[in-house]
């Protein structure tokens, strides 16, 4: 696949997986801990359930522990570390409630994203990476990429209509939750390797992104959004850790 920055380098807002190693240069200690500590959480270096010290992590980035600290507040904000009294932290564990919230508002957020790109027009070298990008899913199915460069190829694709959205605050909400989401799909490959992109399905929004068919566009991206939400739902679902899980009783219903 061709180099992954060819257009999103240029826009203001890059998901997590799509930054390379220099462009954290500008940072100060506190951003580059913060940076690459939630990249191990969402790559899954740093599973769920996993636990650490800032010691350990000080240690391994070789900094001090005050950045490391300041880092995982921002982390335990952000909800993907939680604190262990004199023990360190947790990776907080990926669950279906927050799951099907995170698609919830991944689905409402890319569709309008998807309908004002389409309203307002995507310049003619986006329109040309966009299209590229839509035609790894039928590489996939061919076997002439593998499963990284397809997750890459979605996230690329979304993160390049969201930039291109005209709402700058809605194009940030969506690379957060993009890189949320990208923990979330890592783990559900992990579990079931072929829940993928079905060939033709970013071809489809893509087309009628082209076209600016506003209507058709987030319609498109509906579907897609909503696909993904209902595949990566039934992969968890069925999982081990889920089968094990206690059954809790419901709270009693008061009479009324």
């Amino acid at each position: 696949m061709p180099d992954i920055h060819s257009v999103i380098r240029g826009t203001p807002h890059v998901p997590a997986l799509l930054l390379v190693g220099s462009e954290a240069s500008g940072l100060d200690r506190t951003g580059q801990a913060y940076r690459a500590i939630r990249r191990q959480i969402i790559d899954l270096t740093l599973p769920p359930g996993s636990s650490f010290t800032e010691t350990s992590l000080a240690q391994q980035w070789r900094i001090s522990k005050t950045p490391v600290r300041e880092a995982l507040a921002r982390l335990r904000r952000d909800g993907l570390v939680n604190a262990l009294p004199r023990a360190g932290y947790v990776v907080s564990p990926i669950t279906l409630q927050d799951t099907e919230d995170l698609c919830a508002v991944r689905t409402l957020l890319c569709c309008e994203a998807a309908a004002a790109a389409a309203r307002r027009g995507v310049e003619a070298p986006a329109l040309k990476r966009l299209e590229v990008l839509s035609k790894v899913p039928f590489a996939l199915a061919a076997g002439e990429v593998g499963l990284e460069e397809s997750l890459q190829a979605g996230i690329e694709f979304e993160a390049i209509v969201a930039n291109f959205s005209g709402n700058n605050r809605l194009a940030k909400a969506i690379v957060d939750v993009l890189d949320e989401l990208e923990r979330i799909l890592r783990m559900a490959t992990l579990i079931s390797p072929d829940i993928v992109s079905p060939p033709g399905e970013l071809e489809s929004i893509f087309e009628r992104l082209r076209d600016r068919d506003v209507d058709g566009t987030q319609e498109a991206t509906r579907k897609r959004c909503e696909r993904v939400r209902h595949d990566v739902l039934q992969v968890l679902a069925k999982s081990a850790s889920v089968s094990r899980a206690n059954i809790e009783m419901p709270a009693p219903t008061r009479p009324s």
